[in-house]
């Protein structure tokens, strides 16, 4: 396996449960940059959540947050980013809340929400952004958004997903990053199609030559990129079964433990 670029999912996949990057995920990761191999994080996060992460793997290279819709340069500002139009935004937010999920906007380096409660606690927590109560949401909307998350029950998220992506058919895109997430994003804006955008502005990133990594339902159009796909061991079963590969999990260093085994190990 010839690889010169690594394309990996954060959250369940690079990250070890807390979130952090483990210290053998680190020392392999900085090996490869050592020979030369280029890795791009891929998350669901927006920038400024995955910023910690980047700066710390330290890959002098552009990332892709918000699942797609947003490509940052490696000086962490934005090269290209989608959002979705005003007018479906408060569609999406007034169906969704008729439902009776928890929503979330985002601008900048901050998330918003009608009222504080668990999710926008445990999210504050998890994602280190600043989060801001402001009642009626529908009437706070007054800007573009990358993407809008929704939170309930993961067999809630699971029911949801088809009558949504029907319902919005066209429009928007609806995907799965944590098993109680449920994710709204402008038509096109996956994680496969920035890196192929972000492979077109180099011009030195081929499928041949990458080997992805992911965990969950966000991640399938990233693994369809390469041949050299790979499904972490903690991965959805939809992702498994599309993956060429599946590696132990994330609570094993799954990802850098592959990394060494099938790529390091047989570089000259």
């Amino acid at each position: 396996m010839i690889i010169d670029t690594i394309v990996t999912d954060m959250d369940g996949t690079l990250l070890a449960p807390g979130p952090k990057i483990s210290d053998y995920t680190m020392r392999v990761m900085n090996e490869c940059k050592r020979r030369g191999i280029r890795i791009i994080p891929a998350s669901g996060r927006t920038r400024s959540s995955v910023r910690p992460y980047v700066e710390q793997l330290d890959t002098g290279m552009p990332y892709i947050s918000c699942n797609g819709a947003e490509i940052v340069g490696a000086d962490h500002q934005m090269l290209h980013q989608v959002v979705l139009d005003l007018d479906l935004q408060r569609e999406i937010v007034e169906y969704m809340q008729n439902a009776g999920f928890y929503i979330q906007v985002y601008r900048d380096d901050c998330f918003y929400y009608a009222a504080e409660c668990r999710h926008s606690q445990n999210y504050k927590k998890s994602s280190g952004m600043t989060g801001i109560a402001v009642g009626d949401l529908l009437s706070f909307l007054h800007f573009p958004t990358p993407k809008i998350l929704t939170i309930n029950d993961p067999d809630e998220v699971q029911r949801m997903l088809p009558i949504v992506n029907e319902k919005f058919a066209g429009r928007v895109e609806f995907t799965i990053s944590e098993a109680n997430f449920l994710e709204a994003e402008p038509v096109g804006a996956c994680k496969g199609n920035a890196l192929k955008r972000l492979a077109e502005m180099r011009g030195d990133i081929v499928p041949e030559r990458t080997l992805a990594f992911g965990d969950s339902l966000n991640d399938m159009s990233l693994l369809a990129y390469t041949p050299n796909s790979v499904a972490m061991g903690n991965a959805r079963e939809e992702l498994k079964q599309a993956a060429a590969y599946v590696c132990r999990p994330n609570t094993e260093d799954g990802l850098a433990r592959f990394v060494e085994e099938h790529v390091l190990a047989h570089m000259a």
